[in-house]
């Protein structure tokens, strides 16, 4: 067991609790506490009821201008400064729309001072429905003073040039929707002289004729690109089968014929083959390349009929001539394919580059004409862009989501709080042990009557291939003959260590090795109720105490090549009877007879009896149930076995995204309640995988 020494000192370093989620990780334990999403999303649509009933709905208006320019051609800096230049004129125009005297303008016109709604009511924390009629009533224009209808509307008015365009937006936001039109356009009109429509540019024939080219060059350029993009599948599996072919060659040199990793490249050589041909038929038969490949299709059609001939004679010798023949039709399809496809690429570049030179000269025409003088023109009139409807819609959706993440906040401070494992990655750094196997979640391992290996019950399920997967992690922990002997054990009760040791030991059976599984749990055996047609009078507490005979307590099960031993009897204090000497001579002893010898040993932390039995064995692996027992009672079993100078290999995460349990002190409620009924029942916390 000195073997382990190397390992186990570097695997012995402690490692202190830590916060060790990662992002998705921690995603999913956040949205576990959907809960508190759900609670604050309600909250939030309260909320967002009650601000509706204090608050008048909003509406807008939106008004456009446009700044209509004469156009001159300009190329280089002069380009640059007229754009330049455009920006300013239309930020300088944004700040006339928005002046004081210009505002002022705009109240005293009878258009504005017509209006009937002009001033809504003052806020108030009250609900509308009781508000007085007096409280709720709108002043109107002429009611109020200048002022205070310029200050109205200067705080509900937004001027905003829309970036890359020539258009300004006018947008006016009041309770009232036809008060917001009315304002909108009094602005517009009291800054124009009159209204215009939008003027419409006229456009050249040698632009028309330009535009023309060049929609006839980007057909013949994307048809071009379809055709080669045909061939890139065809190219691409080409590729693969070229390095599989290469990879083959080097394969053949280091192994035999018959080797699973040659044979497995052999077969997706030929799967490649195939559906190399199937492409190459597709593109054969595309109406546009007929015309290319009918040079190629006398001579493909001889080597096929050449391949046909030689199979249907099945003699060594045809078989070497149809090698040949495929050789030869592979040699003339991926010459002609490599022609085509740089054919194709060098008819895109020139495609391109036509384009390419068209659309520069029609973005040069496009531009040579500049505004040598502004004029700002009315593009489209004010019109309502909100009603109330929506803007109900929006705050209560607003508040809803307010609260989910309100909730989904408060779910990721609980989350930075809570140091239990969920998966791999998060056992792996708390503890640092390797994870031989992660097992899901699943009811495939209740036992209603007798126990029957996930295997064999169910051999297609994720749950059998973790335990394929931990069977593969133990072999590939060295020589058979250095970990022959394994314990399986856990931190905690109920981590379904009992099932990952009989299911470990049912997949060494059934990979044609003698195994024994021996239930070392004298406290709360548990191996015996997975197979009811034991005889579990007799075990091993009985050998221990010298009551009977080794041979005596060993029995088969119904899964060939896999004995068990039982438990036996019940002591009133099973440390007592785990001598160093008698365990020593018993492992032995078995050892010598099985291939496998898988112990189920109690929880590290609530008795003494594993870390006594630890040194004995070649390999200890801590089953671990993902969010039930937290870092630090895991660390802590950790520690007392490195302590014990267990032989500690990895992990196996099994529960993968079940709820968490309450804890006490380290994760684990009620230490001393472990196997404190000795001559009474079984507990259940330890009953499910």
């Amino acid at each position: 067991m000195n073997d382990f020494a190397d390992d186990h000192d570097e695997l012995s370093q402690e490692v202190k609790p830590k916060n060790i989620k990662g992002g998705m990780t921690r995603l999913r334990i956040v949205l576990s506490r959907w809960w508190l999403m759900l609670i604050f999303g309600i909250l939030g649509y309260v909320i967002a009821l009650y601000t509706l009933s204090i608050a008048e709905p909003s509406n807008k208006a939106r008004a456009t201008l446009e700044v209509v320019t004469k156009k001159r051609q300009l190329v280089g800096s002069e380009l640059e400064q007229d754009k330049l230049r455009m920006e300013q004129m239309m930020i300088t125009l944004a700040n006339k729309l928005v002046g004081p005297s210009q505002l002022t303008k705009v109240v005293n016109s009878p258009k504005i001072q017509a209006i009937e709604k002009a001033v809504p009511p003052e806020f108030s924390f009250k609900p509308k429905y009781w508000r007085t009629k007096e409280e709720l009533r709108y002043r109107t224009a002429a009611e109020a003073s200048t002022p205070e209808v310029v200050k109205m509307i200067t705080g509900n008015l937004q001027i905003s040039p829309r970036p890359g365009t020539s258009l300004i937006d006018i947008t006016v936001t009041h309770k009232d929707s036809t008060t917001a039109v009315t304002i909108a356009d009094a602005i517009m009109e009291a800054y124009l002289d009159s209204e215009s429509k939008r003027k419409s540019g006229g456009t050249t024939e040698a632009f028309k004729i330009l535009r023309a080219e060049a929609n006839n060059a980007e057909a013949d350029l994307e048809a071009a690109r379809r055709a080669m993009s045909a061939y890139n599948a065809v190219m691409s599996t080409n590729t693969l089968m070229q390095q599989k072919s290469d990879e083959i060659i080097k394969l053949k040199q280091r192994y035999k014929a018959k080797h699973p990793k040659l044979v497995d490249a052999v077969s997706m050589e030929e799967e490649l083959k195939r559906r190399f041909r199937g492409e190459v038929n597709s593109v054969l038969n595309s109406p546009s390349e007929l015309e290319f490949w009918s040079q190629y299709r006398d001579q493909m059609t001889e080597y096929e009929a050449s391949i046909k001939k030689a199979e249907a004679e099945q003699s060594e010798e045809a078989i070497e001539q149809a090698k040949v023949a495929e050789a030869n039709w592979f040699m003339l399809v991926q010459r002609a394919l490599s022609s085509r496809a740089g054919l194709l690429q060098s008819r895109i570049s020139t495609k391109q580059a036509l384009y390419d030179t068209i659309t520069k000269r029609i973005t040069e025409i496009d531009v040579a004409e500049e505004n040598d003088e502004g004029e700002i023109k009315i593009a489209e009139p004010a019109y309502p862009s909100g009603n109330v409807q929506i803007d109900k819609y929006t705050r209560l959706v607003q508040g809803s989501v307010g609260g989910v993440l309100a909730g989904l906040a408060l779910a990721y401070l609980l989350s930075l709080m809570d140091y239990k494992v969920y998966d791999v990655r998060t056992t792996e750094e708390a503890i640092g042990l390797p994870c031989l196997a992660a097992v899901p979640e699943s009811d495939v391992f209740d036992i209603e009557e007798e126990w029957t290996n996930v295997l064999e019950a169910e051999p297609n399920s994720s749950n059998a291939e973790a335990i394929r997967n931990l069977r593969a992690s133990v072999t590939l922990l060295g020589k058979a003959e250095r970990h022959k002997c394994l314990l399986v054990t856990s931190a905690v009760p109920g981590e379904g260590k009992t099932t990952i040791a009989s299911e470990l030991a049912a997949a060494f059976a059934l990979s044609e090795q003698k195994t024994l599984l021996i239930d070392m749990d004298l406290r709360k055996p548990r191996v015996h109720t997975l197979f009811p047609k034991l005889n579990d009078s007799l075990g091993m507490a009985d050998v221990l105490a010298g009551q009977t005979e080794l041979g005596k307590v060993i029995q088969r099960t119904s899964v060939d090549r896999l004995h068990v031993i039982c438990a036996g009897s019940k002591a009133p204090n099973p440390s007592e009877l785990l001598q160093d000497d008698d365990i020593a001579k018993i492992i032995t002893k078995l050892c010598e007879h099985y291939d496998r010898v898988i112990i189920d040993s109690p929880p590290v932390l609530p008795v003494s009896d594993t870390r006594l039995l630890v040194g004995h064995v070649q390999t200890v692996i801590m089953v671990v149930r993902a969010m039930k027992a937290p870092v630090g009672a895991i660390m802590r079993a950790k520690e007392l076995l490195q302590q014990a100078d267990a032989p500690l290999v990895g992990v196996v995460i099994n529960g993968m995204k079940q709820k968490h349990m309450g804890a006490a002190y380290f994760g684990y409620r009620g230490y001393g309640e472990y196997g404190a009924d000795a001559y009474g029942g079984y507990y259940e916390d330890d009953r499910t995988a």
